[in-house]
């Protein structure tokens, strides 16, 4: 299975509230600096389509979780 890696400023489906696919952060310094995304597409609860964790919609906001 491939893995997305992504910075957690990146505008990214990856680091989008919306996004539903399977992710996990990775932490500097006791802060979250990278999130990695299965790349598979997966459905974005915003627009409706099957999104791959690189792609970016207009919809994008920050994962609260972060």
């Amino acid at each position: 299975m491939s893995v997305g890696t992504y910075r957690v400023t990146d505008k990214k489906c990856a680091t989008c509230n919306w996004w539903c696919g399977a992710r996990q952060v990775q932490f500097q310094a006791n802060r979250p600096y990278y999130v990695m995304a299965n790349a598979s597409p997966s459905p974005c609860q915003a627009c409706g389509q099957n999104k791959t964790p690189g792609s970016v919609c207009l919809r994008w906001q920050k994962w609260v979780s972060i």
